[in-house]
């Protein structure tokens, strides 16, 4: 009884050149820093959100001269130089969504990130075996 082959796997390392190998790891690496780079503006972000979240409303202990009028309206910004007028209970809930949406893009750039970082990985071990043949042969 004969055995039926359905496929052949071919390693990367004998289609691709080295050099080709560690090109493309080089693309890779620097998509990860750019991925990293805009991360740490995400978490900026996320952060001044937090703090922005902890000044609203204003409370009962500031002090500075002036009159107030409609001290319950607050100017939020909905983007593109967009504001609109919501009272601190509604812009306590704006930000607050704000900031679960810049975490959930938080954790994806850190996944994003992690795949990049591991097909970097797997680029790097494939131009080291294709370099080793070389050798060899």
């Amino acid at each position: 009884m004969a055995t039926t082959r359905k496929g052949m796997v071919t390693p990367l390392g004998a289609v691709f050149s080295p050099e080709e190998m560690r090109r493309a790891v080089a693309r890779v690496v620097e998509a990860a820093a750019r991925r990293r780079a805009e991360l740490a503006r995400l978490k900026g972000f996320a952060t001044n959100n937090v703090v922005l979240v902890s000044l609203v409303p204003f409370g009962g202990a500031v002090f500075f001269p002036g009159r107030l009028i409609n001290t319950n309206e607050l100017l939020v910004l909905l983007g593109e130089g967009y504001y609109t007028e919501r009272s601190a209970k509604q812009t306590t809930e704006i930000l607050c969504r704000r900031g679960i949406k810049l975490e959930t893009q938080v954790e994806a750039m850190k996944t994003t990130i992690a795949d990049l970082e591991a097909e970097a990985k797997l680029f790097e071990s494939t131009a080291d075996e294709a370099s080793v043949k070389l050798c060899f042969h």
